[in-house]
């Protein structure tokens, strides 16, 4: 089965992916992504993930490290034609995530790359804004201010990606399998949920 996560910025969507893959056994990519993409690209993953903070600040690039590699961050901000190329290197670089089977995929567009499948469970959350601007202040240790930038605009960059890349509602319900918002349930609940629903989908 393959588990991919779709999330607002800041509602703690990686501690619990990582909780999901640890407790069904499954390969996290999170991380290891940029370097699939650097490989197909011929470059260095450094210049993969210079290029999707490229004209970025030092705090900014700090949130950024919440979700690495997103591709709908870099199509605001990479120089063509690397921003083509990159999109579709991540594409290819989440089907074979996905052709191995068991994995958990983390952002990168992977529920709508992959599309409606038997062993794809889509999954989003959300939280509410005020949440989630907590939630980066807690855990990034910024200002309330700059949480509150950086949530707004990648909130708007995920929403034209997902529109004008695949045609697709950012954070439409009918999209995905489950959708959980995250300030009511946390970590280990979410993570739960998620769990059983796989084993039902897989009973």
């Amino acid at each position: 089965m393959i588990v991919t996560i779709s999330n607002e910025y800041g509602a703690g969507a990686l501690a619990i992916a990582q909780r999901v893959a640890d407790t069904l056994g499954y390969e996290y990519v999170d991380q290891e992504l940029p370097v699939v993409v650097a490989k197909r690209l011929r470059v260095a993953p450094e210049t993969v993930e210079a290029n999707e903070d490229a004209e970025r600040s030092l705090g900014e690039r700090l949130l950024t490290s919440l979700e690495r590699a997103t591709p709908e961050l870099a199509e605001a901000s990479a120089a063509e034609p690397f921003d083509e190329e990159l999109f579709r290197a991540v594409q290819d670089a989440v089907h074979d995530y996905a052709s191995r089977g068991d994995a958990v995929i983390v952002g990168r567009g992977a529920a709508a790359i992959l599309g409606v499948r038997d062993d794809v469970m889509s999954v989003f959350m959300h939280a509410p804004r005020a949440w989630r601007v907590a939630h980066v202040v807690d855990t990034m240790h910024v200002r309330k201010e700059l949480a509150e930038a950086e949530i707004d605009r990648v909130d708007r960059a995920r929403v034209a990606y997902m529109r004008e890349r695949y045609g697709r509602t950012f954070g439409d319900a009918r999209e995905y399998d489950l959708c959980i918002d995250t300030s009511r349930f946390g970590v280990t609940q979410s993570a739960a949920m998620i769990v059983a629903a796989v084993r039902a989908r897989g009973a």
